[in-house]
């Protein structure tokens, strides 16, 4: 077999930043700004209060930056904050192939390490395009037909901590050994169930998956031993979390074809699988003309993985809303929006939405795409609305552009900025690159309202 691990960590090594095309160079930085809008937008939410009251207890000295926040934690407790809540309002991006969120632990993890020392922003750009690429193949071992990994199972956990540690691998310029230490460390590490959606346990996921792989980059550093085949050994990651793996999904064209260009950035604050489900009632919402109260029956055909991971017509709180398709079809049809105005606590117990969301029915199909969903809303008087979405906004089918993405960042950065901060703060993001010190941008997220 193949000595995956090893032709992982050789690849780490040898890349150079500069012989990237083009187009992978920017989607590193696309998704690192993204990360940074989803951080500072959800932090003030509750989740993210109770972990930092719960870490200054235990936090060790206060050098890395926690985004949105006046406190500082030590690195690998900035690490788990920053990617917990860059989770937490369910914003952040999307691998459709792996159902992975892979920039939330890779970004994380990289950022608090170039306040532990000098990271130039191409090195940490370059770091994060590496993390979420090996992150997504490792990934691929288990969702790529045949293979069948349980649905129980999250995939954030499963290798979010592998992308975190190949990022801070390569900020620690770790030789080939090295990397196969941190991989094989970050998957000793793994962990973390669905059964977890819809509650703070669920952002927790990825928060773990950031500190986790930081931490298996800082004992490959001291050189803490482990087994250099931990994906493809016989009792390793890939026969372990799946049936009919394919561990040569994760270095089949390495160097050739990038997985981070299939990333999908989120406009709307839920899980993945609701988004063609969103796109498809606001287009009925904003097309037809239609009392609400006039509705009947509204009738979904989705992706069946819509069913296994959002299926939630009594939601109790905003965070099972945020993961029930049948709010957010209720929501778009009732206010023809779906932003974080429209997953607030009065938006989950108001009585009208209730009984909308009690009319959404859905039936699962193979044949329609994870970016694809159908929707007939039946009326009073048996007129029929109906819409169908081929690729929903943000996917990679229809890609929402830089502005786009500036425009969600600054929307998030002003939760905790004023203005003329958030200003420079997306101008920074964007020209990482070419910053000499990477931690000159912690200097401004450190400057909250």
């Amino acid at each position: 077999m193949t000595a995956i691990t090893r032709t992982l960590a050789r690849y780490v090594v040898e890349s150079r930043f500069d012989a990237l095309p083009g187009a992978v160079q920017h989607e590193g930085l696309r998704a690192f700004t993204n990360f940074i809008g989803c951080a500072a937008g959800a932090s003030r939410e509750d989740v993210v209060e109770r972990m930092i009251s719960l870490l200054a207890e235990y936090n060790g000295g206060p050098h890395a930056t926690v985004i949105g926040r006046p406190e500082r934690l030590d690195a690998l407790n900035a690490a788990l904050v920053n990617s917990l809540g860059s989770s937490a309002l369910a914003f952040n991006d999307t691998h459709y192939v792996t159902v992975a969120h892979p920039t939330s632990p890779v970004a994380a993890a990289a950022l608090a390490l170039a306040e532990r020392q000098p990271v130039s922003g191409k090195a940490l750009i370059h770091a994060v395009v590496l993390g979420v690429e090996l992150q997504c193949r490792v990934g691929m071992i288990l969702s790529v037909p045949p293979a069948e990994a349980s649905v129980g199972l999250s995939m954030q956990g499963l290798v979010g901590g592998v992308g975190a540690a190949v990022a801070a691998a390569k900020l620690l310029e770790l030789d080939e050994d090295g990397v196969c230490r941190a991989i094989g460390h970050a998957i000793n590490q793994i962990g973390g169930l669905r059964e977890a959606h819809g509650s703070m346990g669920s952002p927790y996921t990825p928060g773990h998956a950031a500190r986790c792989g930081l931490f298996a980059a800082l004992l490959a550093q001291r050189g803490v031993t482990i087994s250099d085949a931990m994906i493809e050994g016989v009792k390793g990651f890939a026969v372990t979390y799946a049936q009919h793996a394919q561990p040569h999904a994760a270095v089949e064209k390495l160097g050739e074809s990038f997985e981070i260009l299939s990333l999908a950035y989120k406009p709307y604050p839920s899980g993945f699988v609701t988004h063609p489900v969103i796109d498809a009632c606001l287009d009925v919402a904003r097309r037809e003309r239609y009392d609400p109260a006039s509705i009947e029956r509204v009738e979904l055909v989705v992706n069946p993985l819509t069913l296994h991971l959002c299926n939630r017509p009594e939601p109790k709180d905003r965070a099972q809303a945020m993961v029930s398709f049948q709010h957010w079809a209720a929501v778009s049809l009732l206010f023809k929006a779906a932003g974080v105005a429209q997953v607030t606590q009065a938006m989950v117990d108001d009585p009208t939405i209730a009984a909308l969301r009690r009319k959404v029915l859905a039936v699962g199909r193979d044949d329609m795409g994870r970016e694809a969903a159908e929707v007939r809303v039946l009326l009073q008087g048996g007129r029929m609305l109906a819409a169908r979405v081929e690729h929903c906004i943000g996917s990679a089918g229809m890609p929402i552009s830089d502005e786009d993405i500036t425009r969600k960042t600054y929307g998030q950065l002003q939760t905790a900025y004023a203005d003329s901060m958030c200003e420079r703060i997306v101008d920074q993001c964007w020209q990482m690159p070419d910053a000499p010190r990477a931690d000159a941008l912690c200097a401004l997220l450190q400057q909250v309202s």
